[in-house]
């Protein structure tokens, strides 16, 4: 009985740390837009039915306002706040442009996906539900002789929970940038993004797939490109509770992506086929204090092969795969202070972060956001 008491305080920690962020998926060397297995407040993106565990809660997250993807180096200003409205828990977000392929937009002159708006709707009818809607619209019109540039883009996702099974689908129904500052004949669309995931939790085991595909075809300087992406991840992770403060996990996924790039003359496919295995660990170390790390590495399977028409075939294995993260969280009553420690180097002046194993106190935390619980 003592250590059953002991096994569900220690992963009571995981949701009490779930009102967290990037920074806290990061140092458990998850995927930032949420993880296949984990509870924290980012999983409303990719399940909307999250929601109904997680709200009564505003969070921002610090970083930069523009076009640039979000990265450890870049990390992208977003924010909104989560609610609990009795039957209907509801939430905005502004500025989160996760699966928008705005580099490949800008890299061609035409207007990115910008300020993004996301609602979220969630409830109970025997099981949980949630919604989520997404809609971004931006122009630019400078006038002369320069064409005038535009983006569309709308996105659905819905998902449930329901006693130990979790599913969801995220749709990206439109994404849409017409002309180009070199040419009003320019154009980016987007295939129908499809994004499907399935999880099952066995005592302290979950498993789970998750499978995406998306894709667009672009005209630049009347030259046609059709690109596609699939990826499949099927995985299991075990949470185990040490303490009555401190938990770990093991996660072990197969994880294939691949990638096709159509032009005119020439097709070009590259395949990534993974076995990444993560430990990580996760402590509250003061009432304060909450500190965390992984580390991953792929293991067995760690290949990538690239086919070019008219070329030879290229075959070879991933270098140098292991990857440490680490981070932590301040507590201030009902406000949170998370962030990345370790990724600064001895330079200040760096502009890329830099994991040379330097814990400085005078630049201590990368990738910070704040969150309130009300």
């Amino acid at each position: 009985m003592k250590k059953q008491l002991v096994v569900a305080t220690g992963l009571a920690l995981l949701s009490s740390s779930a009102f967290a962020t990037k920074a806290r998926l990061q140092a458990l060397g998850q995927d930032t837009q949420g993880s296949l297995f984990l509870d924290d407040s980012r999983s409303v993106f990719l399940n909307p039915a999250s929601l109904n565990k997680m709200s009564n809660y505003v969070v921002t997250e610090w970083g930069e306002a523009d076009s640039a993807a979000d990265s450890d180096s870049n990390p992208h200003a977003e924010g909104g706040f989560f609610r609990d409205g009795g039957s209907i828990n509801y939430g905005l977000y502004l500025g989160n442009e996760y699966g928008f392929e705005n580099k490949t937009k800008t890299d061609n002159d035409m207007q990115a996906s910008d300020n993004n708006l996301d609602l979220f709707f969630a409830g109970n009818m025997g099981f949980d539900w949630g919604a989520r809607v997404s809609y971004s619209a931006s122009e630019n019109e400078v006038g002369g002789t320069t064409p005038k540039v535009e983006n569309d883009t709308m996105g659905l996702g819905l998902g449930i929970n329901h006693g130990k099974i979790g599913a969801y689908a995220n749709l990206l129904l439109k994404d849409e940038s017409s002309g180009s500052t070199n040419s009003a004949a320019d154009k980016y669309e987007a295939d129908l993004g499809l994004n499907l995931g399935l999880s099952y939790d066995h005592k302290n085991m979950t498993f789970y797939v998750d499978y995406d595909k998306a894709g667009h075809e672009r005209t630049v300087a009347t030259a046609k490109t059709e690109y596609e992406q699939t990826g499949i991840v099927v995985g299991v992770a075990n949470k185990m509770a040490m303490s009555e403060n401190s938990m770990m996990f093991v996660d072990a996924r197969y994880w294939m992506y691949e990638e096709e790039t159509k032009t005119t003359t020439s097709t070009t496919t590259e395949t990534y086929t993974r076995l990444p295995v993560t430990i990580g660990f996760e402590t509250q170390a003061t009432s304060w204090l909450a500190l965390r790390a992984s580390i991953s590495q792929n293991v067995i399977i760690n290949d990538y092969e690239k086919e070019v028409t008219g070329s030879a075939k290229t075959e070879k294995t991933n270098d140098n795969t292991t990857d440490i993260n680490a981070g932590a969280s301040l507590t201030f009553g009902k406000l949170m202070v998370d962030g990345v420690i370790g990724t600064t180097g001895q330079s200040r002046a760096a502009t890329a972060k830099d994991e040379g194993g330097v814990l400085s106190t005078d630049n201590l935390m990368t990738r910070v956001a704040v969150s309130y619980k009300f």
